[in-house]
């Protein structure tokens, strides 16, 4: 199996996201306490097919809690989570969130490029993984909304394959903003609210979360979630972090078009294009390394056409970005 080598942090540092001037540093060996997961919820324990099974690059559906950081790193995270909200952002789906941090803190960056924790979500999922290459997709921070009764996020699936969420604070400390997750399918989901039906309460699970450090990890993607509103004022901060299957005969599921309506335009297709360009090397360079010498040159010719294709998707979607729709849900 052909696998991609992760692709190296921009050296530079966009416009409007200035260093944090002071912060904690990075050191796996005291700020992580890395634990395996007791659960594992499969795709088809929610209710994909063996065909929807087949177009991802794992079976995991979700995870129960389990531990990623130490009670040291949990409180260098939360200072560096707490520096970072002043640069909070709105969007439709969002009322309170930081993207792009990773180009601010060095410490949220190191900790979200770890290789300690991509081996441990490698095992999780099965399928070897490593940091996303899209900036953005790294370190993603969901802050409590300042009105109290609005949900922290609507129902939705993620813009990436494998994430998960990390629990900053202690969710046990406030009163709701529980993680949620639907048991069932995208599908499932779509046509319950084209029907104007309600979710049955008994399809919707809260993840049990001891304590701060503790995250659930989940195929984003194809597991619908949504955090809920908190019922009394308190703090509330969770951190997403994406990952990108490293085999190279997976084919990239990025959605621009939803990263165009979150991120700045300055950097949305910047980044994606950086992404796809390191994609396509990657698979033109294990055609290189390891040539397939065979009489099929039309299995030859499909290889260098799986990459143009590749690529031209992505100018396609950077070109198309500004015609979509933000896709969620709604709250209920």
């Amino acid at each position: 199996m052909p696998v991609a080598t992760p692709l190296a942090f921009p050296d530079i540092r966009p416009s409007g996201f200035p260093a944090l001037p002071k912060e904690p540093r990075f050191d796996p060996a005291r700020h992580l306490a890395l634990e395996m997961p007791e659960t594992i919820i499969n795709l088809a324990d929610l209710g994909y097919s063996a065909a929807e099974q087949a177009a991802c690059p794992s079976a995991l559906g979700i995870t129960s809690s389990f531990r990623i950081l130490s009670d040291e790193g949990v409180a260098c995270l939360q200072e560096v989570a707490r520096n970072l909200a002043p640069y909070a952002r709105k969007i439709e789906r969002i009322s309170r969130m930081v993207r792009g941090g990773v180009y601010q803190s060095k410490f949220l960056r190191d900790f979200c490029c770890s290789t300690e924790v991509a081996e441990m979500i490698s095992k999780i999922s099965a399928a070897p993984q490593i940091p996303h290459s899209i900036p953005h997709q790294l370190g993603h921070l969901n802050y409590n909304p300042e009105t109290v009764g609005e949900n922290v996020d609507k129902w939705h699936v993620d813009t990436l394959r494998i994430d998960y969420v990390l629990f900053v604070t202690d969710p046990n400390l406030i009163e709701g903003g529980e993680f949620d997750y639907f048991h069932g399918t995208k599908g499932e989901m779509a046509a319950l609210k084209t029907a104007g039906q309600p979710i049955p309460a008994d399809r919707i699970t809260s993840p049990t979360v001891p304590g701060a450090g503790y995250a659930v990890l989940q195929q984003g993607n194809m597991v619908v979630h949504r955090a809920r509103a908190l019922r009394e004022a308190g703090e509330r901060i969770t951190l997403v972090n994406g990952y990108v299957p490293a085999d190279l005969s997976v084919a990239d599921f990025t959605r621009f078009d939803q990263l165009y309506l979150a991120d700045p335009e300055h950097i949305a297709a910047s980044e994606y294009a950086r992404h796809s360009a390191w994609w396509g090397q990657q698979m033109l360079t294990s055609q290189i390394k390891d040539p397939t010498f065979e009489t099929d040159r039309l299995k030859i010719a499909g290889k260098l056409e799986e990459v143009s294709r590749m690529l031209a998707d992505a100018a396609s979607q950077i070109r198309a970005a500004d015609q979509a729709r933000m896709e969620h849900f709604g709250d209920e």
